[in-house]
């Protein structure tokens, strides 16, 4: 089974078309809309629905918001803790005069 460079499918090797490049890559297309998409009209792949990179893209992104909302609420916590430390340092502060 061969994988296709541009919509990450994987198909028999006898059908499609190699192309081999000069410095001595390989890619293979599995049919010629794919080829055309790749080659003539230079479309990104992460930004086409039916391309296995644009799955492995909105994936990435979608973690990548998942953590970013935890980073964010880690540091709203922190924020928390940083105020109740430094009202018990303050009360600390105020019975040390008072005394």
């Amino acid at each position: 089974m061969v994988k296709d460079s541009f919509t990450g499918e994987e198909t028999s090797p006898h059908r499609g078309v190699h192309l081999l490049k000069n410095d001595g890559t390989v890619e293979y297309y599995a049919n010629s809309k794919s080829f055309k998409n790749a080659l003539k009209l230079r479309r990104d792949k992460r930004k086409l629905k039916w391309t296995e990179a644009y799955r492995h893209a909105r994936i990435q992104a979608q973690n990548q918001v998942v953590y970013k909302a935890q980073e964010a609420s880690t540091i709203k916590e922190n924020a928390e803790k940083a105020v109740v430390k430094a009202a018990e340092k303050a009360k600390k502060v105020a019975a040390k005069k008072s005394a």
